[in-house]
C-alpha cells in the first residue's frame, strides 16, 4: 500500500526545489564571460560580467536570474564593477634577427640556419640564440659587414675573419665556433696609413690585417713587403696584377697553399685579384712569423725558404740574401711605425 502525501507538505517541497534551483541549478563555469546587457531568466556563472543601467557588474554565486533580482537590487549575487585579474601584457622579446649574419650547420648554406645581427655574443648568447657551442660549417655576409669568429668562448683562442659569404670554412674553423663578434664595415686599424702606401694598396692589407686580427701592426708589415717585392705595383710588368703579383709569390708557391688559402678565405685563389695576392702573401708571411718565432725570422724564410741558413744558395750556386731582403723590409716596417 502507497502512502499519501499530504498535499500541504507536498507544496512546500515544491517551493523549496524551485527556491534551491534559482540559486544552486548553474553551477560555476571555469572562465568568466562578458555577458552583455543583463536579463532575467538567465542562467549567469560566477566571474560572468553584465551590465546595468549604466554601471558593470560581477556575478558573485551562479544562479538563474528572476525579475526583480536586478543587480543592483541582490547584492549578495552582483558586485558592482568587474573583479576578475586582467591577464598582464606579456614582456615583449626581441624577434630574431632577420638582416644581419646566417651561421648554417652544414657546408655549402645547409642544415640548420640562425641569423644574428650586430653584436658581441658569448656561448650563453649564442646558446639563447638557437646556436650550440662548436657549430657552424658556412655562413653569409651581408656587404659591409664583418664576423670574427673566435674558438673560445669570451673572444679567446684563435680568431677567424669574415667579410664575405664562405660555403665552407675549412677544417681549420669547421665545428669550431664559442663566440662571435659582429660589426658592420671593418674595424679601423689602430695605426695610420703610411704617406707612401696607395689608399687601394692600404685598403688590401687593412683588410688582410682584419683577417687575422693583427690590429693593424700586420698592415704596416705587408705594406713594407709590397714596396720590397713591387714598389706598390709599379714594378710588376704589365698592369700591376701580371707577373707574380703584389708580393711575388711563385707559381710553385702559389699552389702549395691552394687549398689553405681555399680553407682561411672560402673561396678559390684568383691571381688576377690584388686583394687575393695579398690574401695568399699574408697567409703565408703569417705562418712564416709563426712558425719561426717573430717577424724577423718570418721575412728570412718568405724570402729565403723554410730551410734558409745564413750562406745559403740557390740551384746556380748563387747566395740567397735573404738577410739583406729582411734587414730592408724590417726596417721599412720599422718606420712605418710597426711595434714588433
Amino acid at each position: 500500500m502507497i502512502k499519501k502525501v499530504p498535499a500541504r507538505a507536498l507544496s512546500l517541497l515544491v517551493v523549496a526545489a524551485i527556491f534551491l534551483s534559482l540559486f544552486f541549478t548553474a553551477l560555476p563555469q571555469a572562465n568568466a564571460a562578458a555577458r552583455g546587457a543583463w536579463a532575467p531568466n538567465t542562467a549567469y556563472a560566477v566571474n560572468d560580467t553584465v551590465t546595468y543601467s549604466g554601471g558593470t557588474y560581477t556575478c558573485l554565486q551562479a544562479h538563474t536570474s528572476l525579475t526583480g533580482w536586478e543587480p543592483p537590487n541582490v547584492p549578495a549575487l552582483w558586485k558592482s564593477g568587474t573583479t576578475t585579474t586582467p591577464t598582464p601584457t606579456p614582456t615583449p622579446t626581441t624577434p630574431p634577427a632577420t638582416n644581419g649574419v646566417t651561421f648554417y650547420a652544414d657546408i655549402n648554406y645547409g642544415g640548420k640556419a640562425v641569423t644574428l645581427g650586430v653584436g658581441n655574443y658569448v656561448l650563453s648568447q649564442l646558446n639563447a640564440a638557437g646556436i650550440p657551442n662548436d657549430w657552424m660549417s658556412s655562413l653569409k655576409v651581408p656587404g659591409g659587414w664583418t664576423v670574427e669568429v673566435y674558438e673560445n668562448d669570451n673572444f679567446g683562442g684563435a680568431k677567424w675573419t669574415y667579410t664575405s659569404d664562405s660555403s665552407w670554412v675549412g677544417d681549420s674553423v669547421n665545428d669550431k665556433m664559442t663566440s662571435v663578434k659582429i660589426y658592420t664595415g671593418s674595424q679601423p686599424p689602430s695605426v695610420t696609413k703610411p704617406a707612401e702606401v696607395p689608399s687601394q694598396i692600404w685598403t688590401y692589407v687593412v683588410n688582410a690585417d682584419n683577417a687575422y686580427g693583427k690590429g693593424g701592426d700586420f698592415a704596416l708589415l705587408l705594406s713594407a713587403v709590397i714596396k720590397k717585392e713591387s714598389s706598390f705595383g709599379a714594378g710588376l710588368p704589365g698592369s700591376p696584377s701580371a707577373g707574380d703579383g703584389l708580393m711575388q709569390v711563385e707559381p710553385n708557391t702559389r699552389n702549395a697553399y691552394a687549398s689553405q688559402f681555399s680553407a682561411k678565405f672560402g673561396r678559390a685563389y684568383n691571381h688576377s685579384s690584388e686583394q687575393d695576392q695579398v690574401y695568399l702573401g699574408a697567409l703565408i708571411l703569417n705562418e712564416k712569423i709563426v712558425r719561426f718565432g717573430n717577424i724577423y725570422n718570418g721575412l728570412l724564410h718568405y724570402n729565403g725558404g723554410d730551410n734558409w741558413y745564413p750562406g745559403a744558395t740557390d740551384s746556380y750556386g748563387r747566395p740567397i740574401l735573404a738577410d739583406q731582403y729582411a734587414d730592408a723590409v724590417y726596417a721599412t716596417y720599422k718606420g712605418y711605425g710597426g711595434k714588433n
